[in-house]
């Protein structure tokens, strides 16, 4: 693969796109208001179900179009995509072990769809721990290199439109990706659809009503680019979500990730760029910049649910 450049600029959905009010998707409600409106995200909340998404908004086909190449390596990771997804990979694999353990908890390895698989790292890491694995993701550039580099069977397009056999699987994962997807109501119905029954689905998420994410306000560093998160989901919706498309919520838990020192500070400096700068001074001091860290800041949700 040819070698990215440092100066990509950041993806973006035309500034000309037309611009939809959305109802709720998970009650179908038109009654909203706005939701933390200094962030300049068009964040509303649903007065019925408390649901918070993003209205008005392009149509599917523009947000789709966000996810090529410069989404997985830009250098504006805190508004939108990562600063270097491939280069991560060490980190990225390190947390989907700890996933796949936890998974094990519930079912035992079998067929197994993640839905937004991105470069592969999670469908090889399962892989390897015995699953039969499928994926699919809307980026091309994503499923061209999962495709290439681990020989994995992955598809380019959304979990609604793509054919796959009703009852096939028997564990469906969606690591971060509820939160972009136009209609995440008919992803965890397709889901349900898709899994035997006594299967398995599996998601993670920025957590809305997370403790951070109320104490920061607009600075929380959940809050992205409002064309790539549509929805932010808490856990009393995203629990009600899967409970009406036929699952039990088995495991209800906030999760971190690996990341390097050098994103930490990144991130720290959003919320307190004084303390960012001191430890920023031992970073350099220690070379400390690559080395890798385990984080839970508390605001990430990560679910487990099982089909009835």
């Amino acid at each position: 693969m040819s070698e990215f450049i440092e100066t990509v600029s950041t993806p973006h959905v035309r500034h000309d796109a037309v611009m939809h009010d959305i109802p709720c998707n998970l009650c179908g409600s038109q009654q909203n208001h706005p939701f933390c409106p200094e962030n300049g995200l068009r964040l509303v909340e649903c007065e019925n179900c408390g649901l918070v998404y993003v209205s008005p908004r392009p149509d599917p086909n523009e947000l789709y179009a966000l996810y090529g190449e410069t989404y997985f390596h830009n250098n504006q990771s805190g508004v939108v995509g990562y600063t270097n997804y491939l280069k991560d990979e060490p980190n990225i694999r390190k947390t989907f072990a700890g996933r796949l353990a936890r998974l094990a908890r519930f079912i035992r390895p079998g067929k197994l769809l993640d839905v937004g698989c991105a470069a592969g790292f999670f469908l090889d890491e399962a892989r390897k721990q015995g699953w039969n694995v499928s994926g699919l993701d809307v980026s091309s550039f994503a499923v061209g290199y999962a495709a290439e580099h681990f020989g994995l069977d992955v598809r380019q397009g959304s979990l609604t439109e793509l054919d796959f056999t009703d009852g096939s699987f028997d564990a469906v994962s969606m690591w971060d990706v509820i939160e972009h997807v136009p209609d995440p109501k008919a992803y965890i119905q397709r889901a349900a659809e898709l899994l035997r029954s006594g299967g398995v689905i599996v998601l993670a998420t920025p957590d809305v009503g997370s403790i951070p994410a109320r104490l920061t306000g607009k600075r929380w560093v959940g809050y992205k680019l409002s064309e790539e998160h549509v929805y932010y989901f808490s856990i009393p919706t995203l629990s009600r979500m899967l409970n009406e498309a036929g699952f039990d919520v088995l495991d209800a838990r906030h999760v971190g990730k690996f990341v390097t020192v050098r994103l930490f500070l990144d991130r720290l400096g959003m919320y307190s760029p004084i303390i960012a700068r001191l430890l920023a001074l031992a970073e350099k001091a220690f070379h400390l910049s690559e080395r890798s860290v385990y984080v839970n800041p508390f605001d990430i949700v990560a679910i487990t649910a099982r089909k009835r």
